[in-house]
């Protein structure tokens, strides 16, 4: 006759206290199990309690890990962070693999080393969640130097062992291409492979990849690469997905009723599941919702929200409000409200916001070059295409850094392969200048062409000049040339304006040169300038004025044109356009000369044999005290 299974769990409960009772350590371990769990015995939480503590006081490792997530989870016992620190520092003497990742987590908040140096010695024990806090240490370059080869390697670690959140998270790695190749279908199989297990935030992800890939979207969800499911549309889909009563399925739930990801899009009923969750104190809803609130012009709501979400911690709820507030300008009426604004964009940066990190290094880049590179370079160490174009800026013009043309390259191009039009633009001209690196005319068209793709507006204007004068393979076409330039034109790019004059002129057509470098003059156009009084001083298309062409002179002549400032001599020389002054015209003269003008350096010849010493004293002071503004101004 069987013994029924109750039977036999009440004499395994009698067996199991007697051993306790006398002290065998396992037993009185397993005997708060039984109390916990209802075995043999009717459920005694307290007496579990007190049997597990005592196998803990005595040294059993997997007892005192027990006690540890007690004590930080508030089950069963009111939560204390100093006690679970204490019982997982027990465990995790004896080599317990998940207490040294559950220590781990509690030194995350003040101390980043001694966390990763956690996560990596539990991830060799083969822990997934130690494996994944590791990639994820690794991404963000948190207590360790970034490397995305190996934040890949241990989420590949703990995706291997069927972790949903890892399996997520290399699907972004192969989404966004950071630091390994761009490839959606990976990313498509990971987020499938985690969405499998209704991971929520990979529903959303693999819902907006499709979105944006009319390749994956037409290939059909069934023919996926291996292991990547199939999802249905609809609101029940995401039901299915989101436990709409738990404070992460109401945030994912929002989300997609935000997004518009297999219903409606419907932002009200996104700020309703948002505000569920926020009221559970969820921060990712919290800034959600404040981030709506914003949208909607209820600034103070969106601030109590955002307030809530980064006091949490949410960095994209602390630049949030770095961005409220520093909308005030220092010494303004609410300069307070400015400083505050700039110290949550520190708070958000210390946590690697890369969005933080590059605003700082913008308000920085004036004043603390220093502070401002050292943003750039975090930034761009994230993978921040702006970052790492704005860092190949500060390497090129050696402002709070040694000026480094090669590295100015290297991050130029890291930022260009991103599509990042700036960085495009950057590559082309430094190929075509051939500063820095051999020069390369195609080279420079190819970049220029990429970057004019994307509308940028340098790159049309240079595409355009390209085409005016051509070169190494390009034939010259001023058709080409004045389509590119009017583009460029079009979205107020100044030199363009003042290139599409030179090429009306070209093309005998005065009138309309004259109009579009008098709009480029105006806007402070040094090269239009000085066409402009050309075409004044002998009257193309318009009626001569020596008067008008003075003025446009000294303007361009003050931008440092040589062109300009040896012209301007000549009027005070001769007195045309403007009364005669021997020392001024001196004065220009010295200026053109020593930027290189030969008519310049043969007129001041001539005007240093007429002139007293005392003059020319007076000339030399004048022209020294020119270059020495220009220079302090160029460094502002």
């Amino acid at each position: 006759m069987t013994t029924s299974s109750s039977a036999r769990d009440r004499r395994s409960f009698k067996e199991t206290l007697k051993e306790a009772r006398i002290g065998i350590i396992e037993s009185q371990y397993e005997l708060g199990l039984m109390y916990a769990n209802g075995v043999g015995v009717e459920q005694d939480i307290e007496q579990a309690l007190q049997w597990i503590r005592k196998a803990a006081e005595r040294g059993l490792a997997t007892a005192q890990y027990l006690m540890g997530t007690r004590y930080a989870a508030g089950s069963a016992v009111e939560k204390d962070d100093f006690q679970a620190f204490h019982w997982f520092q027990k465990a995790a003497d004896q080599g317990h693999s998940k207490a040294i990742w559950r220590l781990g987590r509690l030194h995350a908040a003040h101390h980043d080393v001694l966390s990763t140096q956690c996560f990596a010695k539990a991830a060799e024990f083969g822990v997934a969640q130690a494996q994944l806090a590791l990639g994820e240490a690794f991404a963000a370059g948190v207590g360790v130097l970034q490397q995305y080869s190996q934040a890949q390697h241990w989420y590949r670690q703990a995706a291997d062992q069927g972790l949903a959140g890892a399996e997520y998270a290399l699907g972004g790695l192969y989404a966004e291409g950071r630091g390994i190749g761009r490839d959606l279908d990976k990313a498509a199989f990971w987020y499938g492979r985690a969405a499998e297990q209704n991971f929520p935030a990979a529903h959303v992800a693999l819902t907006m990849l499709e979105a944006n890939d009319n390749r994956l979207k037409s290939r059909g969800r069934g023919r996926k690469p291996a292991g990547a499911p199939g999802i249905n549309h609809g609101q029940e889909r995401w039901l299915n997905v989101a436990d709409p009563f738990e404070a992460d399925g109401r945030y994912h739930l929002g989300l997609i009723h935000e997004l518009g990801l297999g219903v409606r899009c419907d932002p009200e009923r996104a700020r309703e599941w948002y505000a569920l969750a926020a009221g559970q104190d969820h921060a990712p809803s919290q800034a959600a919702l404040a981030k709506l609130l914003e949208q909607a012009g209820q600034r103070d709501e969106a601030l109590h929200w955002y307030r809530k979400a980064a006091e949490h911690g949410d960095s994209a709820a602390q630049f949030a409000l770095g961005r409220l507030y520093s909308s005030a300008q220092p010494g303004g009426a609410e300069h307070s409200d400015y400083f505050l604004g700039m110290s949550w964009y520190m708070r958000a940066a210390a946590q690697n916001d890369a969005r933080a990190l590059l605003t700082l290094g913008h308000l920085f880049s004036n004043g603390l070059e220093v502070m401002s590179v050292e943003c750039f370079r975090r930034a761009a160490g994230l993978g921040m295409a702006e970052g790492q174009y704005m860092l190949g800026q500060q390497y090129a013009l050696g402002k709070g850094v040694g000026r480094d043309l090669v590295a100015a390259f290297d991050w130029h191009r890291r930022a260009a392969d991103q599509a990042y039009a700036p960085a495009q633009s950057a590559l082309g001209a430094a190929y075509l200048s051939g500063v820095g690196l051999p020069k390369d005319f195609q080279q420079a068209l190819v970049w220029f062409s990429k970057a004019a793709q994307q509308g940028d507006a340098k790159a049309l204007w240079n595409l355009g000049s390209m085409y005016a004068s051509g070169g190494e393979g390009l034939k010259q076409d001023l058709r080409q040339a004045f389509v590119w330039c009017q583009k460029a034109a079009d979205l107020d790019f100044v030199p363009a304006q003042a290139t599409l004059g030179v090429l009306y002129a070209r093309s005998q057509n005065p009138e309309r040169a004259l109009a579009c470098w008098l709009q480029a003059a105006e806007h402070g156009d040094p090269e239009a300038q000085y066409n402009l009084a050309v075409a004044h001083a002998t009257g193309q298309g318009t009626k001569r004025s020596l008067e008008t062409a003075f003025g446009w002179l000294l303007k361009a002549a003050a931008q440092g044109i040589p062109a300009a400032q040896a012209r301007l001599g000549l009027m005070y020389a001769t007195g045309e356009g403007v009364a005669a002054d021997a020392i001024e015209a001196h004065t220009w003269f010295v200026l053109a000369s020593q930027a290189g003008d030969n008519a310049a350096l043969a007129n001041c010849e001539r005007s240093t044999a007429r002139l007293t010493p005392p003059q020319l004293l007076e000339a030399t002071r004048r022209a020294t005290a020119w270059k020495q503004v220009r220079t302090s101004s160029n460094l502002l």
